[in-house]
């Protein structure tokens, strides 16, 4: 990742300063905004308040199964899983309130939020334009390519009542808060306590969570600490349209096959060139570990939909070759090329 070394350094200092509570100062996302808005426009991007996590709490599969919000489902011999978050929300009047305690506890050390429930209200309005475009995702897609989280946080609880008619109002409570990067999906910290006794569920699991959420806190930096470094990981897959007459193992206008120019693009543009090559037919190329990073050397924010962007356009100017960007998951790169 191309940063200069002090804006980089400074970047990690600030972030590890956020974790262990820093010095106390409520900076936002917005800080030296406000007053002369010229001076404010016409300075250095300060590369942290572009680049902390942002954190979205969801309720974990499980917890919408045992309320009866999820069910798998059988189409052309496949199986895929079902998640209705509205009859989740209608049914479990806990869930807000811990939600809301969470990211409250994240609020205060300035993580960027994205809320659960105000992101399907988004969906709603969503819904007609998907439809008339003809896209089909599943309920979670949705969700996390509207919010567009870096960070995940699912909560999974359940409760027992005692059995003993004189101790009734005592509850037996377990829960699990896993935080998992949105983009692969992978583990990165988890926290979780078996049989928590008390009456209330919501107070039992928040008691027990000030107390854990941390350290929680902390491993979710040192995770985004080595995203900022190595770039985030994401897959980039180039497939040829079937009515195309286009071969991927066609030499190009620039000399090289159209998949060695792909190959060399990626490399120039992922982090120190780390990328995996895992399929390269003439219909299809696909790469895993890609590493991109995530600031330009102005500091500035550098997604996936940059990178897509970058490699579609390049595709066109320097090949020739026309594309549509079919990308779904946060963590994918999906162009369908459609001849030239």
């Amino acid at each position: 990742m191309k940063i200069k070394q002090t804006t980089f350094l400074a970047a990690i200092g600030m972030l590890m300063l956020s974790a262990c509570g820093g010095s106390g100062n409520n900076n936002s996302l917005a800080e030296g905004a406000s007053g002369d808005m010229d001076s404010y426009v016409n300075s250095d991007v300060n590369a942290i308040q572009q680049t902390l996590p942002q954190i979205m709490v969801i309720p974990a599969d499980q917890t919408l199964k045992n309320f009866g919000a999820l069910k798998e489902t059988t189409i052309d011999g496949k199986q895929f899983i079902v998640r209705d978050y509205k009859k989740y929300l209608l049914a479990d009047d806990r869930f807000p309130r811990l939600a809301s305690f969470i990211q409250d506890a994240f609020n205060k050390q300035n993580y960027p939020l994205a809320d659960f429930e105000q992101t399907l209200k988004q969906l709603d309005t969503q819904a007609a334009t998907d439809m008339a475009d003809g896209l089909k995702q599943d309920a979670k897609t949705q969700l996390l390519q509207t919010a567009q989280p870096d960070i995940i946080l699912e909560l999974n609880y359940y409760k027992s009542s005692s059995l003993t008619s004189h101790d009734y109002k005592n509850k037996n409570v377990s829960y699990t808060l896993t935080a998992l990067d949105a983009y692969t999906n992978k583990s990165i910290a988890t926290v979780t306590t078996s049989n928590i006794k008390g009456e209330s569920t919501t107070e039992i699991i928040q008691n027990d969570l000030s107390d854990k959420l941390p350290g929680l806190m902390n491993d979710i930096q040192k995770y985004f600490s080595d995203i900022l470094t190595r770039g985030r990981e994401v897959t980039v897959r180039i497939v040829v349209d079937e009515e195309s007459n286009v071969s991927l193992q066609d030499q190009s206008i620039e000399g090289d096959t159209y998949s060695d120019w792909v190959m060399d693009f990626i490399k120039a543009k992922a982090v120190k060139g780390a990328c995996k090559m895992q399929r390269n037919t003439n219909n299809e190329l696909y790469f895993v570990n890609v590493r991109i990073p995530l600031v330009q050397e102005d500091g500035t924010q550098y997604g996936v939909y940059d990178f897509t962007r970058d490699l579609q356009k390049n595709l066109r100017k320097n090949l020739g070759l026309q594309s549509t960007n079919n990308s779904q998951g946060l963590g994918e790169v999906v162009l369908t090329v459609k001849g030239i």
